[in-house]
């Protein structure tokens, strides 16, 4: 058989892109990433869905909502799909392939949301009056979205340890029925040997051990309980440690660390299971317990999104191990065979999925996006990406597009994200400004000597903007400016590594202060860059005072000010020179000046870039002073400071 040709839709959060898991039901905007960074975005309606979703929980959901639900997601994937290469390509590829055409077509979303997993996609609405989950072979697998590629699968030793749990005062889970499909289909299944029974968390991980110890390690996990939801989370039902004997619902989470020391040796886990595959209810979709199982990387893993009949159970069990263990096909293929196996009479076919990470030969579309920890700085490479989320979230795909036009399209980013959270009011006291400035120095510090390019991405106050391009002076630097209207296109507005113009200018010439001004004042001036708005006198007043101001130097763009004024690298370029021959001025000329109080109107882009300027051993010390309407200009940091000594006697 031909290789496949594999179809890729990945889907993501525009907003709260750290939180994969905290979901509101809310109707939320999610972005979809095609090839050479082409991006779409679309509104999905969880509102709708809301309405539908108990019918789905249900053993056999009525004709009407599978056909609403249908049309609702093809719906969304015509509209999210739009800016890319659009639904209908997608849509002609899986229907030609099952023509005459001897190349097969697989289709693999991947999702960095939780809740995008909740959907039944099986149901998604085609032409021809037919749904995805009426293609066979059944085309779909899923994967969280990750830099993780699947493992090799291993040279087989045959192996598969039936586990089941069916506590007492539960219905029958149909023990006997899998025990002879998996005596019939698996070679060399030994009851004895091979099942476990009555299974609890510690037989389990005993059992798994064992095998390992004696040199003859299970390959596949086949579980078989029931599966029940406990305070909004969906988890598996087994016995409680010996000698209680009671029914426990086991989340993901417990799972997870039970097979995690082994996953060199597990090439496939199936969950027999109701809701195995279910992520939650909105408020509390925590994964669910074969995304967990699937995150540790293993190159399979089935399970169910809805209620799993009995029947179906039985059905998917054989034809799976059939294919696998008798026919030695790949994963893939033998969950297609499953699936070929279920009636369509019941929701068993369009609740069971697969989930498989992406193919091992298969390059990364983008690094990974990492929430910077303090505590646990990870390990850098040379070039990494910055997101400076304090006041608003940087959307992924956003940064993924840049960073193509860039050819850094494989490389981290980092999130840096003091409060763990974004809001237009952060920070908001001395004791947050003062955290948000640490972690900035904590997240240089963890670059250390290893990087030395960076991207940057900018929704923070212009203050801690200054202050990181300050700290990463030794690094080249990209810095990248939204484009007006938040439209989520990031232009690069500086790059350190191009020559400096030698010609024209960005800011008017600047006019030095009186000497004596600054002397009567303490040695100090004030100085205001404006850019892209201009701040008007009664501002200048309630930051300087009334009677007797400090002097005031004012840095304004030659252009004219206004919210396009930041057109190129070049003014980047041109910006940070005169802004650094301004501070150097102040020096040899104005020498006497110990103390410069500092305020910007400008693109948090040139905030980081003017800081690049600043020489804390040579200039003088910076005051920050950050401006929010209804505050004016409130000081939030000193950056250096400088020892004036007497003049010696002659």
């Amino acid at each position: 058989m031909a290789e496949p040709r594999i179809l890729t839709i990945e889907l993501g959060r525009v907003e709260n892109l750290d939180r994969p898991t905290e979901f509101d039901e809310k109707p939320q905007l999610y972005f979809a990433r095609g090839p050479y960074g082409k991006l779409g975005v679309a509104r999905f309606p969880w509102d709708e869905v809301e309405s539908l979703r108990d019918a789905f929980r249900q053993c056999e959901p009525p004709e009407v909502a599978r056909r609403q639900m249908g049309a609702l997601l093809l719906r969304f994937l015509q509209d999210v799909l739009k800016g890319t290469t659009g639904w209908s390509g997608y849509e002609s590829a899986l229907l030609d392939a099952q023509g005459t055409t001897p190349t097969p077509c697989l289709l693999r979303f991947r999702f960095s949301a939780s809740e995008l997993f909740s959907l039944p996609w099986a149901v998604l609405e085609l032409d021809r009056y037919r749904s995805l989950g009426s293609i066979q072979p059944y085309p779909v697998s899923f994967e969280w979205a990750s830099n993780h590629p699947a493992p090799a699968e291993a040279a087989r030793s045959g192996r598969t340890l039936f586990a089941w749990a069916e506590p007492m005062g539960l219905d029958p889970v149909g023990v006997d029925a899998h025990l002879r499909a998996l005596r019939d289909t698996c070679p060399g299944f030994d009851p004895k040997e091979d099942v476990l029974e009555d299974m609890d968390q510690d037989a389990l991980r005993d059992t798994l051990r064992r095998a390992r110890d004696e040199g003859r390690p299970f390959q596949v996990l086949h579980i078989l309980c029931h599966g029940s939801e406990k305070d909004g989370a969906f988890g598996l039902v087994w016995n409680a440690p010996y000698p209680w004997r009671v029914p426990e619902v086991v989340m993901g989470e417990r799972i997870r660390a039970i097979l995690a020391p082994f996953k060199e040796d597990l090439q496939v886990v199936i969950l027999s299971a109701c809701h195995g595959g279910d992520p939650g209810r909105p408020g509390r979709m925590f994964g669910g317990v074969a995304h967990d199982i699937h995150q540790l990387g293993f190159p399979g893993v089935i399970a169910s999104l809805m209620p799993l009949s009995v029947d179906g159970s039985v059905l998917m069990s054989r034809a799976f191990h059939e294919a696998f263990s008798m026919r030695k096909t790949s994963i893939r293929e033998a969950y297609q065979a499953a699936h070929a196996a279920l009636p369509l009479n019941t929701s068993d076919w369009a609740s069971l999925q697969l989930f498989m990470p992406a193919p091992s030969e298969e390059k990364p579309l983008r690094g990974e996006r990492i929430l910077f920890e303090p505590e646990h700085p990870p390990r850098m490479p040379d070039e990494v990406a910055v997101a400076y989320e304090v006041n608003f979230n940087v959307a992924e795909g956003s940064i993924h597009e840049a960073l193509v036009k860039q050819d850094a399209a494989t490389i981290p980013t980092l999130v840096l994200q003091p409060f763990g959270r974004v809001d237009d009011g952060l920070p908001a006291t001395p004791v947050e400004w003062r955290r948000a400035f640490k972690q900035a120095e904590q997240l240089v510090n963890a670059m250390g000597p290893e990087v030395s390019r960076m991207h940057l991405f900018g929704r923070a106050p212009l203050p801690l903007m200054f202050h990181l391009g300050w700290l990463t002076q030794r690094l080249k630097l990209r810095a990248y400016q939204e484009q007006r209207g938040r439209n989520g296109i990031w232009d690069c507005g500086y790059d350190a590594a191009l020559p400096i113009p030698k010609e024209g200018r960005f800011f008017t010439e600047h006019v030095l202060p009186d000497k004596d001004a600054c002397r009567a004042a303490g040695n100090r001036l004030a100085l205001l860059v404006e850019v892209n708005q201009v701040v008007s006198p009664e501002a200048v007043t309630q930051w300087l005072g009334a009677e007797s101001p400090m002097p005031l130097m004012r840095l304004r763009v030659a252009r004219g000010i206004s919210s396009s004024a930041l057109e190129s690298e070049q003014d980047g370029l041109r910006a940070l020179e005169e802004f650094r021959k301004c501070l150097d001025d102040l020096h040899e000329n104005v020498s006497d000046v110990s103390e410069v109080w500092l305020a910007m109107a400008c693109p948090a882009s040139l905030a980081a870039v003017l800081g690049r300027a600043y020489n804390r051993k040579t200039q003088p010390a910076l005051r920050l002073f950050n401006f929010r309407k209804g505050e004016g200009y409130r000081e939030v940091h000193l950056i250096g400071h400088m020892v004036r000594h007497p003049p010696r006697d002659r």
